[in-house]
């Protein structure tokens, strides 16, 4: 199954909803509508976009642990998003949220509190999140048990920022040893991409200012990148501890934007014959873009869902042609969770063959 191979598969009168019942788990499958009015000339429209959904079991929250003193480790039976959606979708003994999320891996993310963890039972409720196909998890309150232990020191990333498409701030647990911080090698980007410089921040010495200019930008992109810092320690007066490996060693760099004041789209140019496609960034986490000629004809309408903050758009129209060289307009509206418009933002670019 696939989206270029499309089969009839039901037909509804009138109907805003549309469940199918047969279906098997751990399959993606590929939708699309097609109106039908009998007044028109050729009673069929276009087919619209095509939607993959993936059938599975929603996920659940596995198991709850300790891992330090004021580190928590969520377990789940689905695959999550590396963007954490909702900061406070866990609250611990009932009035506590995380000071920062981090993904462990796949299936499990690292929350890091500002104070320590009280020895004995604690519970922890995980509500208003969704798994990585966008399925709500099922809310819970789980307990867990903090041993009274001898803890051997660790250090870590505890939380970051992206401050703009080309700066990041990351934030270490402890002091940072500049020397070994500030090495533009020590931090590694996948896909490719590179650190131009780094530097500790001068009022306070957890805090590394990373700087991308000259290189590729990071954040609302509609690209993920997964940053990783290694053979960065402590500073001496905190032990010279080596950064963590595993969860605490990286971030996962993608963001969506709050609205669209900051909207772009690059290249701008763009050249299709070099097999470039065009990307709309900093989007908020769901958008709708409609594309026109300058005569006001439409030949395309994509859609962000995931939140990682932006869009490609192929470069073909409607009947999937190439774009001729030419300005086009595009329309941004911005939509919440249930698909009402909230604002809007016009624009263009250019094609270049």
């Amino acid at each position: 199954m696939s989206a270029d191979n499309l089969t009839l598969i039901d037909s509804v009168i009138s109907a805003v909803q549309y469940a199918d019942f047969n279906l098997n788990k751990n399959i993606n499958y590929y939708y699309s509508i097609q109106a039908f009015d009998l007044s028109k000339e050729d009673p069929y429209s276009n087919l619209s976009r095509v939607i993959e959904v993936y059938c599975h079991t929603p996920g659940i929250v596995d198991t709850v642990f300790g891992s330090s003193s004021n580190t928590v480790t969520v377990k789940f039976s689905e695959k999550m998003n590396n963007t954490i959606e909702n900061l406070q979708a866990f609250q611990l003994n009932g009035n506590v949220f995380p000071n920062s999320i981090s993904p462990a891996s796949q299936y499990s993310y690292l929350l890091t509190f500002r104070d320590k963890i009280p020895v004995g039972l604690n519970e922890l409720s995980v509500a208003d999140l969704h798994d990585l196909y966008g399925s709500p998890i099922q809310p819970d309150s789980i307990e867990f048990n903090v041993l009274p232990v001898i803890e051997n020191p660790e250090f870590f990333i505890s939380s970051f920022k992206i401050l703009d498409a080309y700066n990041i701030r990351v934030v270490f647990n402890l002091e940072v040893d500049e020397a070994s911080a500030e090495k533009v090698n020590n931090y590694v980007f996948e896909p490719d991409n590179k650190a131009s410089s780094v530097s500790v921040d001068a009022s306070n010495n957890k805090i590394v200012n990373i700087s991308l200019n000259g290189q590729k930008p990071v954040g609302s992109i509609g690209r993920e990148y997964v940053l990783r810092v290694k053979d960065v320690f402590s500073s001496a007066s905190t032990g010279s501890l080596k950064i963590n490996e595993g969860a605490g060693s990286y971030i996962v760099l993608s963001s969506f934007a709050n609205d669209l004041s900051d909207v772009y789209v690059y290249p701008n140019p763009v050249k299709p014959t070099s097999g470039e496609a065009l990307t709309f960034a900093n989007l908020p986490r769901y958008a709708q873009i409609t594309i026109w000629t300058i005569a006001g004809t439409k030949i395309g309408e994509i859609e962000e869902s995931d939140g990682n903050g932006g869009v490609t758009f192929n470069l073909l129209d409607l009947s999937g042609n190439t774009l001729s060289t030419g300005i086009y307009i595009y329309r941004i509206v911005m939509l919440d969770e249930s698909k009402n418009e909230q604002e809007e933002k016009l624009g263009k670019f250019a094609v270049i063959r």
